[in-house]
């Protein structure tokens, strides 16, 4: 097993480029999720950041509606372009935006139609409830215009703001899981971004110690030894996926104990395995770098450009709802890509039966796709080097 332990010293005279990726990822995680916190107090209504776009003009329809809206939000100043809205809603400066559109009141008033547009961060639980009251209000007005004929539209809103008061308690016997939701969001934040650290460590790793096997000195030397390619190819192979299997090992384990929940439940084991499947997309793009750069020096910088650009185009950075059509387009040309997507699905998976957990593994299965496709084109390459040593 002469080159399976001369891969590992190779690998030991690295090891300061891999623990840097590590260390500086696991320092960023535990700083995040030491500000997260868990609630699991009684719900409690609260209000909404939210921006509300008038594009109807002074009515009285809409103004009662919008002096409604002010017992259930917090009003935010419109953006002043399509880009500023996007940019508030990114950073959370707002949660809702609401768009009402020219002639929204006059096509109400006449055959009940309601035509408003929203934007909103995604799966957040006020931008649910801001709709319920909105769909209350509208709903309401409705039956007093139908009911009511010449109503005053300035007493409309009293009757329908006197008509919400009426409260009614609710008893809920069953618990709410915020554990599990907090598990399943800590994981795909954890692994989406772990996914760039695969990139950056494996092509540092793989990559270099792949390079100083594929020397065209070390490949005349192998065809003159004993050793025959078969034996050699699986001691690289073992070690290639010892390397890559401990790593992330190493990381399952330490997101499993950042995780404030620790829960292993279904979420969590399908993570893991969508992790691993990656991991082998990796491991194959960073030993076809390995058999086919000429320097060194272009592996440290292919290592940092392919996995900044990987992650900025397929939402490790940028969440995927954030990004353009365009750019979704093109990242769906990565393995990358499939790989947050996958994740993203898992989060907000709450049965596993087939018609749910089909897309995830068409996720995975695309994933293992990219990589026979790159392996294909390793052992291409990998065969015309082997005929270059005579």
């Amino acid at each position: 097993m002469q080159v399976f332990k001369t891969y590992f010293k190779i690998l030991k005279k690295h090891k300061t480029s891999v623990m840097v990726y590590a260390f500086l990822f696991l320092a960023l995680t535990v700083s995040i999720s030491s500000n997260i916190k868990v609630e699991n107090e009684q719900y409690k209504a609260s209000k909404v950041k939210t921006m509300v776009i008038n594009e109807d003009g002074q009515s009285a329809l809409v103004d009662g509606f919008i002096k409604y809206l002010g017992d259930y939000v917090i009003f935010v100043e419109p953006g002043e372009d399509e880009d500023a809205i996007k940019e508030a809603l990114f950073y959370r400066k707002v949660v809702y935006v609401l768009t009402i559109p020219e002639g929204f009141s006059e096509n109400f008033l006449k055959d009940g139609t309601v035509k408003l547009s929203k934007q909103t961060v995604p799966d957040s639980i006020e931008s649910m409830s801001l709709d319920n009251n909105i769909n209350n209000y509208f709903n309401m007005a409705k039956v007093y215009l139908k009911h009511v004929p010449n109503l005053d539209y300035d007493k409309l809103n009293a009757y329908i703001v006197k008509n919400i008061e009426n409260e009614t308690q609710v008893n809920f016997d069953v618990e709410v899981k915020d554990d599990v939701s907090y598990s399943n969001g800590f994981n795909t934040y954890f692994f989406n971004y772990l996914g760039y650290i695969m990139i950056a460590v494996f092509i540092t790793g793989v990559s270099m110690i792949m390079f100083s096997f594929n020397g065209l000195d070390i490949r005349r030397r192998h065809t003159a030894s004993p050793l025959t390619s078969r034996r050699m190819n699986f001691q690289l192979i073992l070690a290639n996926l010892i390397f890559v299997l401990g790593f992330l090992i190493v990381f399952m384990i330490a997101g499993y104990y950042l995780n404030k929940s620790r829960m292993i439940n279904a979420n969590t084991l399908l993570i893991w395995l969508n992790a691993l499947v990656f991991s082998l997309t990796a491991l194959s793009m960073s030993y076809l770098i390995g058999i086919t750069v000429n320097s060194r020096k272009a592996i440290g910088a292919i290592s940092t450009a392919l996995s900044l650009s990987l992650s900025f185009l397929s939402g490790i950075f940028v969440p995927q709802q954030y990004l353009g059509a365009s750019v979704l387009r093109v990242a769906s040309f990565t393995p990358t890509y499939w790989y947050v997507k996958a994740n993203n699905a898992l989060e907000n998976v709450t049965s596993f039966k087939w018609n749910e957990m089909s897309s995830v593994f068409g996720y995975m299965a695309i994933q293992i796709g990219f990589t026979i496709a790159i392996i294909s084109i390793a052992l291409v390459v990998s065969k015309r080097k082997r005929q270059q040593a005579f």
